[in-house]
């Protein structure tokens, strides 16, 4: 029998490729322009079977929480699938961000792409991206509600990194008191999604399930906004105020940002919302992720949308790091025992109201105290 001719596939797939690169763009990094998918375009030239343009996967924190024993992986990953199937989530198969003795969370993703959360947020475009560049928290969960409590925790297993941790549960078949499993916090980003503490196996804890069939490209389309950013090197307090404005201007100024920056501080007298017009536009980080659905939330809002964590050139986003603010809220005014002495004492005999990177709780601004002589510690920048 005659081999069939290859020629007719190809001249349709060619067909076809040129119909879709003429109706299809996709956004690019920055917003500021669309362009065709390479990657796409070759797929159709070739002769392998084309790749079918999907929706992204859908990732979610579980509305139930659980003890450890999750009756294993298997277990855990039937609890994401019934939820999902129950929520009329796209179909797809639906894993747990779990590690075990034998397999590491990041690799149980296999070669999936693209994650949204349930309201259509970004969370994260590939898996080299989680946990370190992640849009939105993973705090929405299968039916849409944001599971923003305070201390929400997560099982993971699972260090920043996606491998295995030793606190697994037993491999996650283990509810005993004295048996202990990492976790997450929904509400935080970069290494704080996955690894933020220990617990007992006995607790309750949520999961977080990720979809894995489908592989689609998830773009940031950035909001406008002012400009809101974590120093890019720690900063040593001494030269008082003036000096914590200055960092920031110049970290500004070498990103190339324009305008005015201003240190998110309190001070002796004052609080550090005080030092900003809260009926301006919303503040945004540098990548167009906002912070805050309103200037005011950012000032007010027990959670905040997502966290000031990136680098004023947009190079680092970083996770639990000390940054100084001054105070115990951001609208509570600072005092000479909160401040440092008002910004101008690197002594260890005193003290200063310092928050975290990473976290969109109140956490982000407000964690505990450090003494003035630390050298780690960094500062929230934002445009005026």
């Amino acid at each position: 029998m005659k081999k069939p001719s290859k020629v007719l596939p190809v001249i349709f797939l060619v067909c076809v490729s040129l119909l879709f690169l003429k109706t299809t763009d996709i956004q690019s990094k920055d917003g500021s322009e669309t362009k065709s998918n390479p990657a796409i375009q070759l797929l159709l030239l070739s002769e392998e079977e084309p790749l079918t343009p999907s929706q992204p996967n859908i990732a979610f924190v579980t509305s139930i929480a659980y003890t450890g024993n999750l009756g294993g992986l298997s277990g855990a990953d039937q609890k994401c699938q019934d939820l999902a199937k129950a929520a009329s989530l796209p179909d797809n198969t639906y894993r747990a961000w779990l590690s075990t003795s034998s397999v590491n969370a990041i690799d149980r993703l296999g070669s999936a792409r693209g994650w949204v959360r349930v309201d259509g947020k970004p969370f994260a475009d590939t898996k080299a991206d989680i946990p370190y560049k992640i849009y939105y928290p993973l705090r929405i969960d299968e039916l849409g509600n944001d599971e923003k409590d305070f201390g929400s925790l997560v099982w993971t297993g699972t260090n920043p990194d996606g491998t295995l941790v030793s606190n697994t549960c037993d491999d996650w078949t283990d509810s005993n008191v004295g048996v202990q499993g990492q976790t997450g916090s929904n509400e935080g980003l970069s290494s704080l999604f996955t690894s933020s503490g220990v617990s007992s196996c006995s607790g309750s804890s949520r999961l977080y399930c990720f979809g894995v069939n489908k592989k689609s490209q998830v773009t940031l389309k950035p909001t406008t906004g002012r400009v809101a950013f974590v120093t890019n090197s720690p900063w040593t307090p001494s030269s008082g105020l003036a000096g914590a404005d200055q960092k920031c201007m110049d970290d500004a100024q070498q990103a190339g940002l324009p305008g005015s920056f201003k240190a998110f501080i309190a001070t002796d007298g004052a609080s550090a919302a005080s030092r900003f017009n809260e009926n301006g536009p919303p503040w945004v980080r540098p990548d167009g992720v906002a912070v805050a659905l309103t200037a005011a939330d950012l000032f007010e809002a027990d959670f905040l949308d997502s966290a000031i964590h990136q680098s004023a050139d947009g190079l680092l986003y970083l996770s639990d790091y000390g940054i100084w603010t001054g105070a115990w809220s951001r609208t509570a005014a600072g005092t000479v025992n909160t401040t440092c002495n008002n910004w101008t004492s690197s002594s260890d005999a005193n003290m200063a109201v310092y928050g975290t990177a990473g976290y969109t709780s109140r956490m982000f601004f407000t964690r505990t105290t450090q003494s003035c002589a630390a050298t780690w510690l960094r500062l929230y920048c934002l445009q005026e």
